[in-house]
This record gives structure tokens, sequence and C-alpha cells, in this order.
């Protein structure tokens, strides 16, 4: 009876010790970092055109987190592809060459085609903004070109 025990108890412990092996060797993590919504219809439109452009050509793919204190941000530039900025916490105003701005706020997702739209950034405050940015460009191009400020800043 005691072997029987002592095989029984041990059994257990390597049956228990495959499932967490297994468990283990099976298990992954998948993290979001950052999820927004696309809600303009210029956005998609912009995301489309902007990727259209690099259809048969070698690209690059990049992700970038960049955290902005309030005032902070890119000075005028532009891409070289599509830049898609998923707004993680805080707010964000794009400024367009025409000096036009919208603001966008955790949650949401604002869109740049790339290609010369000229266009600069920033954390109108308060408190800290978190973007992710996933570009795509052609291969081996910069993420950010700097660019002149438009006529329309005095």
């Amino acid at each position: 009876m005691r072997m029987r025990s002592r095989i029984a108890v041990l059994t257990i412990g390597l049956a228990g010790l495959a499932a967490v092996t297994a468990v283990g060797v099976y298990a992954i993590t998948i993290e979001v970092p950052a999820r927004g919504t696309i809600t303009l219809k210029e956005d998609h439109q912009e995301l489309a055109r902007g990727l259209s452009r690099l259809l048969g050509h070698p690209a690059d793919a990049a992700i970038q987190r960049i955290t902005l204190g309030p005032g902070e941000g890119p000075n005028w530039h532009t891409h070289a592809g599509p830049g898609m900025v998923i707004v993680k916490s805080g707010k964000f105003t794009m400024v367009q060459d025409d000096c036009s701005e919208m603001t966008f706020s955790a949650g949401e997702v604002v869109v740049d085609e790339g290609f010369g739209n000229i266009h600069r950034a920033y954390n109108p405050g308060p408190g800290t903004t978190e973007v992710w940015v996933s570009y795509v460009v052609p291969k081996d191009a910069a993420l950010i070109i700097p660019a002149s400020t438009p006529e329309c800043v005095g």
C-alpha cells in the first residue's frame, strides 16, 4: 500500500509538472500598447492614398512612442510616407501648412498621408501626452523630414 501511495504521489507530481511546463512552453503574451479609432473620412482616404503610392516598391515600417510635455512637439516637417498617430493619453494638436488646427484626445487617431504634407504637432496641455506613431516609408527613408515654416505663420 505504501508503494502505491508513493507511486500515486509521484504520478500526480509529474503530471502537475508536465502541465506547468506545457503551459509555460505554449503561453504567449500579447500586448497592445496603444489603440484608437480613425473617425474622419479624410483620414481613411489619406491612409489609402499614402499606402497606394508605395505599392510595388520596397518599404520600411516603424513604430515610435513619443511623450510630450505641455507645449512640446516637433517643428514643421513632413514624412516620406503615411503616418498614423494613436493618441494614448492627453491631447495632441496637428497644425497644417495653412495654419488650420485640429486637436485629438486619447483614443483618437490622426493620419498623415506624407509625401510633402507639411505640418507640425504639439501637446496643447495640460499634462503629458503620449502618442504612438506607425510609419510606412520608402526603404531607408527618414521618418521625419524637416520643412520650412509656412507663410501663414507670422
